[in-house]
């Protein structure tokens, strides 16, 4: 007899280039900004999944360098675990899926300040997961 499942798994990136991450403009709930990254396959492995998602959703290769943090909660009406790595953009330019309206690079400072975007607390994004991204990103330099 098979169990239900608990939670869905997603993964995300925080994709930096010249210490500047990038943010993607969501179309679909919660339509905030947010880093690339998404629901996993079944059976998919976590490191194949976010390299699809990044270049689904943004065009773009990544070198993955690990996992920063892991995260659950409710995110949109479900049980999710997302594991969070740090991500650099290999060499090409931004192309958006549908599933994306704008994007942005943008430094930690500027995240600090709200501008030229700002995170929604309330949908999963805080600032305090770039922070641990941006010290990630400063062991590895």
């Amino acid at each position: 007899m098979s169990r239900p499942l608990t939670h869905r798994v997603a993964v995300i990136a925080y994709v930096f280039r010249e210490d500047r991450f990038l943010l993607l403009l969501r179309n679909n709930p919660p339509r905030t900004w947010a880093p690339p990254g998404g629901g996993l396959e079944i059976d998919e492995d976590p490191e194949v999944g976010l390299h699809r998602e990044v270049r689904e959703e943004t065009g773009l290769a990544v070198e993955l360098l690990g996992p920063v943090e892991t995260w659950f909660g409710q995110h949109v009406g479900h049980s999710l675990l997302s594991i969070n790595y740090l991500a650099r953009a290999l060499p090409g330019e931004v192309r958006l899926s549908d599933e994306h309206r704008d994007f942005a690079w943008v430094s930690y400072e500027m995240l600090k300040k709200g501008h030229p975007v700002s995170l929604d607390p309330a949908a999963g994004f805080r600032l305090e997961n770039y922070r641990r991204a941006w010290e990630a990103l400063q062991q590895i330099r």
